[in-house]
């Protein structure tokens, strides 16, 4: 099995410092600690956007649209001083994905976190699966099986590691990144196409460049991707090439099966290339002018050599259905590249629009990662439980052994009406009477509310996150997603912070001790910053308009704001725990600490938000430490009882502290917003013995908070994620554009 179309680096064309900086990025990173808990009784879990990495399928988690595998022996080859990539890594990784996701996917684009020293002169390649389409030059084959897949499967893509093409990549559309994508891509269909005259007595492979897997530079492919170049005819025997690189031309879309045969207008190659001092020439230069033969070709001609196309159209290209994917090193976490994670999404989403316009709309390309995004297409809201009508008690708790109603949002988000027929795999977490349940017709953009009826299982654990998976079939492809539910919790004392005399019932600087020289925590409206296009605090409070924030001055792209040199403390009045059995801690909270290394965003593991509870305002315990970077809304769960000696909870009530801290470390950042303050009790049924097999107390895993529809992020007061996506704020990117020349390495395949 071969690998098409490495695009490799020359090293010598770039600069000493850009070396440098490479070096100065792709060093020793600050890992991040986000939302985890410092002891096994805290319990980070909400039901909106923003979670830690946590796991999904197989070893995978998810930022935006990204599935993230943590690597391992069979996903990465160790290859002193770090590790490469095999054909057999690759497609180790494909039927892990498949297992994970679903079989529903042409192509895999695999970016890596690190630098694969396997090919290293390689920025990419392409590495085949299965072809069943006659008149492209490629024969016939299916290695699907061995990828996981059922004959769906056709491509995987080894785009090594995002940093490479600068942190402008995000936003730049004529950033490298997205030709070199375009290419991989597109290298299931091209470039093998070969002509023959009716004077010839044989094809010929004039139309072939580099590895004979390219066009070559002589031929007027309209600026193909495949190293194409768009000729302009002079009318004087010469000819100068205007572009290169820059769209799918009509020789790649007839391939790619965009375009039929007789939609292929006449096209040139050229002859006898020279400079204008009649020197013959094999290189040429966008600009330049350049002597030669024009040799007119059309559609037959190729036809005549390879046969027609057959199907004369692809599906796949026309809905290109594509996973991406970040495998990290072996032994790593999830949580220590979801800021490269980030930035992948970002690239997602322009690559998106980069093939949608590449192809002049002819084909478009999904990288969603739980739907479709054309046809019919759902995502899901959060998931509201509420007792049944023959609930016991009607104390407005679901607690374990009792009816329940599911109420569940669906939006419509693609780009045809459909019926969501959804169903609901809980893993026998819940008893429910009917585990599929349909809409009715969903124009694009309507919602409506589906209604399951269950039971929660006695025995169930109270106070912690239980996670259903949910899945709508379409016709491009299912959409999938989760739900996340808590039971057994019951409202004691919450302050919402929204009352006018929260500023005197708490206190700032209770004791007179701060020594942080700005970002002093403040009661009102948080306002958002940004840096490095990551949101720091968020534009809102969680409910409401009020929370306690770090710094209320300050504006957009500006840091002025944050915890400086020193810790900042606010102090809660008491809280009243007469009555409860089984109390908890519960607030919203959101956390940046961040720091800047060569104009680079990553996570600072030292500085934190701790939490402390105290009886009498004098002696203090600490029951809960955040750490890093979690970029949304998370709720924090802790179960007191498990931090707090007996006499502690007996005692009528508690106050709670909360000191965020920035160690001093130059340039770095420290933001913290709390909302929505208080105490939870376990209801009695939650006293029951656990189900056997069932949920173990002082799991910390981290859940979103706040709602959502739709794939992305809306990011400032209770900002909105599907339930299955998981956002956090870490390691930032480097260098600029590579400069890209393309040789073949010795033992490579063809590039």
């Amino acid at each position: 099995m071969s690998k098409n179309c490495e695009i490799h680096v020359d090293a010598a064309k770039l600069s000493v410092m850009k070396w440098l900086y490479v070096a100065a990025v792709l060093g020793p990173v600050w890992f991040v600690d986000v939302a985890i808990a410092a002891d096994p009784p805290i319990l980070a879990a909400s039901n909106g956007i923003a979670r830690a990495a946590t796991s999904v399928g197989d070893g995978f988690a998810i930022v935006g649209s990204v599935a993230v595998l943590v690597g391992d022996e069979t996903t990465a080859t160790r290859r002193s001083p770090g590790f490469g990539m095999t054909s057999e890594n690759l497609a180790a990784i494909s039927r892990r994905f498949i297992a994970a996701f679903g079989d529903d996917y042409d192509q895999l684009a695999i970016f890596l976190s690190f630098s694969d020293l396997l090919s290293q002169q390689a920025l990419a390649y392409q590495l085949p699966v299965r072809n069943d389409i006659k008149g492209l030059g490629i024969g016939l084959f299916d290695s699907s099986a061995q990828f996981g897949s059922a004959g769906r499967m056709e491509t995987v893509l080894n785009m090594k590691r995002i940093t490479l093409y600068g942190r402008d990549a995000a936003n730049d559309p004529e950033n490298d990144l997205y030709s070199v994508w375009a290419q991989e891509a597109a290298h299931r269909w091209l470039a093998y196409l070969r002509f023959q005259r009716d004077t010839d007595t044989s094809p010929r492979d004039d139309l072939l460049g580099r590895q004979k897997a390219h066009w070559a530079n002589t031929v007027q492919a309209d600026a193909s991707f495949m190293d194409g170049y768009l000729w302009k005819d002079n009318g004087d025997g010469t000819f100068t090439p205007t572009e290169r690189n820059k769209r799918y031309g009509t020789l790649d879309q007839y391939g790619m099966g965009l375009r039929t045969a007789d939609e292929v207008p006449p096209f040139f190659i050229l002859q006898n290339l020279t400079d204008q001092e009649d020197r013959p020439t094999k290189v040429v230069a966008v600009g330049g002018r350049y002597k030669a033969k024009r040799l007119d070709l059309t559609i037959k001609d190729i036809v005549r050599a390879m046969g027609k196309r057959e199907p004369a159209s692809s599906p796949a290209a026309q809905d290109l259905r594509m996973g991406v994917i970040l495998v990290t090193a072996p032994a790593s976490q999830t949580d220590d590249f979801v800021g490269e994670s980030f930035r992948i999404d970002r690239t997602r989403r322009v690559w998106d629009e980069f093939y949608n316009a590449a192809g002049g709309g002819r084909g478009k390309v999904c990288t969603e990662l739980l739907r479709p995004c054309r046809g019919p297409s759902f995502v899901f809201g959060d998931a509201d439980l509420t007792e049944g009508p023959a609930a016991s008690g009607k104390d407005g708790v679901v607690a374990p052994g009792e009816p329940f109603v599911l109420k569940l949002p669906v939006t419509s988000a693609g780009s045809e009406p459909g019926v969501a027929t959804v169903k609901i795999d809980s893993h026998d977490k819940l008893t429910l009477k009917q585990a599929t349940v349909a809409t009715a017709v969903l124009p694009p953009g309507q919602s409506t509310t589906l209604v399951f009826d269950g039971q929660v299982p006695r025995g169930t654990p109270c106070g912690q996150a239980l996670t259903v998976d949910l899945a709508a079939p379409g016709r491009l492809g299912p959409s999938r997603g989760k739900a996340s539910i808590i039971v057994g919790l019951a409202k004691a004392h919450v302050d919402t912070l929204e009352d006018p005399a929260t500023p005197t019932a708490w206190r700032v600087n209770p004791d007179g001790k701060d020594t942080a020289t700005r970002g002093a925590w403040a009661w009102g409206a948080a306002q958002k910053t940004t840096a490095f296009e990551f949101t720091l605090q968020p534009g809102g409070a969680w409910s409401g308009s009020h929370a306690f924030v770090t710094g209320l001055s300050g504006a957009e792209d500006s840091s002025d704001q944050n915890v400086d040199d020193g810790f900042t403390t606010v102090e809660s009045p008491p809280f009243s725990l007469a009555g409860t059995r089984q109390p908890y801690l519960s607030y919203q909270l959101y956390f940046v600490a961040a720091d800047f290394q060569n104009e680079v965003l990553k996570p600072d593991p030292a500085d934190s938000l701790k939490v402390q509870a105290s009886v009498d305002g004098q002696a203090w315990t600490e029951v809960d430490v955040v750490r890093g970077m979690a970029l949304g809304w998370t709720r924090r769960l802790v179960k007191l009882s498990q931090v707090l000696a007996p006499e502690a909870l007996a005692s009528g009530s508690l106050r709670f502290r909360f000191v965020a801290e920035d160690t001093g470390v130059a340039r770095n950042i420290v933001e913290a917003v709390i909302d929505d303050v208080g105490v939870y009790d376990e209801v009695a049924a939650c006293g029951d013995a656990p189900l056997d097999g069932g949920f173990t107390d002082g799991a910390a895993t981290a859940m979103p908070t706040s709602g959502g529809t739709g794939c992305g992020c809306r990011l400032g007061g209770a900002g909105s994620v599907q339930g299955t996506a998981l956002w956090l704020l870490a390691v930032g990117v480097a260098i600029g554009i590579i400069v890209r020349n393309r040789r073949r390495p010795v033992g490579a395949g063809r590039s």
